[in-house]
């Protein structure tokens, strides 16, 4: 929250900060307004271990954020354009689908090195996104979250209209000269970068860590704040929150109590009830119960517990229980089966799987029925990906492909000249044991069909690619190298989006007048109407909707080099240069003499879609 007060310096550096009793008696005396927070605690992008913790914390919270509908994630208004989102140095820009709140609170936290707590925090403090709005309707759902972080949004007047939307109030945004403005997540890390701390604003200039300011607060319920306090930076993490949201009632005081109630024990810290036998360890806000066995096979320190009260205790939401670390061996009882566990979860696992992986079988933990009945049994975990294996018995030869065993047919087990040495044999049982998934797949650029069908297919990344007449002759293939199939094998392979054409492939859509694009490297690449006349484009082939829908899509191809071009609802002017529109300030447009007549006016949408450069100063 951007909060437009004047900041005063003051000139001493021991301040103690006197509240009213009946403020006293409202704020936890733990507060302590100088220090919010550790400076290796806002700067840890470890917490979570990724957008799954996240997105258990948010379902813990029963958060609105941990919606994964498309619906929902609309309304989240990630932008489309590769572009912009490489621009805004966002991790992920040539990502295919919409992402959910968690992975672009994960992914901002990579962008910007801010510790995601932080941006959850914020998103609770400002919009009340974690816990609240769970009744709003649409309309006020979607104001907070194009509102989510208070990004830009002083206290003094309404929002900015540049980052309106859960993305950009993170990542931030153009404008419309090609200007880049940070997002609330690298502006607090940019203010926690500068050595001595970037705090707020006093006469224009930012305050320092160490130095002492006043500072306006928000009075009236519920703590009846006084006008302003004197606060004295503490750290670079302080200097960055109150330079974000320069003031310490509500805001920051809700900032602290927020990460107080959901984070104030570090991950890894174990906790108990006076006189209760059970165990816990905090992780991410939530608090996971630790049975003895796993705390010796992880050596964690149960003697240095802390214990609490059962209301401290309730209030951190109980997610599953903590199990051993990956790959370690259990068995239980007297049982000589061995599990193994990964992710938190305990595979059966022969002794050839153990072997393979590295484990010694004889290195394992003995536990009761009672501890291995805290964990969920998952699937037989198979022989590593590429083994070969039959059983004793029957002839079926299956490779291990992500896990699952695909069948070879007498086609496929020939095509990838599979020496006998490499089969390996097992107990039948082992093998009924491992979960199967269809046929092992000719290898990439086969041409394939069933014996009873017409249909061809090319395999491109292990699936079935099926294609046109139209494709067929595009690619340049011969029907002589199609190999006939089983039906049962061709229709037990994974089927794929219609193959791609061959690079540099000129075509549209649904007839010679249909909507026009270029296939090259890998996508394919729109052409407007303006585009086709001006570089007299025609299309080579005419392909269906259905084929194209599985290809990428690219940037779209652009007006030749030196045209000179504005969208219909902006003022912006730009040079297309190297395939790029370049913005031009003022200086530049007068300095190349250009007439009102050698622009060219094209739809808003269209000029938004180019790949931009960078501005033309002169």
């Amino acid at each position: 929250m951007k909060k437009n007060k004047i900041i005063k310096i003051v000139a001493f550096v021991l301040v103690i900060l006197i509240l009213p009793v009946t403020t006293l008696a409202q704020v936890d005396p733990g507060f302590n307004p100088n220090k919010l927070i550790e400076d290796t605690v806002f700067a840890d992008t470890e917490t979570f271990g990724g957008p799954a913790g996240i997105q258990s914390f948010l379902e813990l919270k029963k958060s609105v954020l941990a919606n994964t509908s498309n619906d929902f994630l609309l309304k989240l208004k990630e932008p489309s354009q590769v572009s912009v989102k490489q621009g805004l140095e966002d991790p992920q820009p040539n990502l295919t689908r919409l992402r959910t709140a968690a992975e672009l609170i994960w992914d901002a936290s990579r962008q910007s090195g801010l510790n995601p707590q932080v941006i959850l925090v914020t998103l609770e403090k400002e919009q009340s996104l974690v816990t609240g709005r769970k009744t709003a309707s649409e309309s006020v759902l979607q104001k907070a979250l194009d509102r989510a972080m208070g990004f830009d949004c002083p206290d003094s007047g309404g929002c900015g209209d540049l980052f309106p939307g859960f993305y950009y109030q993170i990542f931030g945004n153009f404008d419309s000269a090609g200007n880049r403005y940070l997002g609330a997540a690298k502006s607090l890390m940019r203010s926690y970068a500068v050595t001595a701390g970037r705090g707020p604003q006093i006469n224009g200039v930012p305050a320092k860590v160490g130095q002492t300011v006043t500072i306006d607060n928000t009075q009236g319920p519920p703590y009846n704040a006084p006008a302003s306090s004197m606060v004295t930076l503490a750290n670079r993490a302080t200097a960055a929150l109150y330079r974000y949201t320069p003031h310490v009632f509500n805001g920051n005081y809700n900032f602290w109590r927020f990460f107080q109630d959901w984070f104030r024990y570090p991950n890894g810290t174990i906790l108990s009830l006076a006189g209760d036998v059970k165990t816990y360890i905090i992780q991410n806000g939530s608090r996971l119960l630790l049975p003895d066995f796993v705390a010796r096979a992880r050596n964690l320190n149960i003697a240095g517990k802390i214990v609490v009260s059962p209301n401290e205790l309730a209030s951190y939401p109980q997610d599953k229980v903590l199990g051993p670390a990956d790959n370690t061996i259990v068995k239980v009882g007297s049982m000589t089966q061995a599990y193994v566990f990964l992710e938190n979860k305990a595979h059966p696992a022969s002794e050839l799987v153990l072997r393979q992986r590295s484990l010694n079988p004889n290195n394992f933990l003995n536990i009761s029925q009672e501890e291995f009945a805290l964990f969920e049994t998952s699937t037989v975990l198979p022989p590593n990906d590429g083994t070969i294996v039959k059983g004793q018995a029957g002839a079926a030869i299956y490779l291990v492909d992500r896990g699952e065993l695909k069948l070879f047919s007498a086609y496929t087990f020939k095509q990838r000249k599979v020496p006998a040495s490499k089969v390996m044999t097992v107990p039948d049982m082992e093998v009924a044991s491992y979960p199967k998934n269809g046929f092992v797949p000719p290898l990439d650029n086969t041409l394939i069909k069933a014996s009873d069908s017409a249909a061809v297919y090319l395999v491109d990344q292990g699936l079935k690619k099926p294609l046109s007449a139209e494709l067929f002759k595009n690619r340049g293939f011969n029907y002589k190298n199609v190999v006939s199939l089983a039906p049962d094998e061709v229709a037990g392979l994974t089927q794929g989006s219609y193959a791609a054409p061959k690079e540099r492939t000129w075509f549209s859509v649904g007839s010679k007048n249909g909507q026009m694009y270029l296939f090259k490297e890998g996508a394919k690449h729109s052409i407007s109407s303006y585009v086709k006349n001006q570089r007299k484009i025609t299309p080579d082939y005419v392909f269906s909707e259905a084929e194209v829908l599985g290809w990428s899509d690219g940037p779209a191809v652009p007006p030749k080099d030196g045209t000179i071009v504005k969208g219909e609802n902006s003022p912006a002017i730009y040079l297309v240069s190297k395939s790029q529109l370049r913005p031009m300030t003022e200086k530049a447009f007068k300095a190349r003499r250009i007439k009102p007549a050698n622009i060219v006016t094209l739809p808003q949408a269209e000029v938004d879609a180019y790949a931009k450069g960078e501005v033309l100063e002169k």
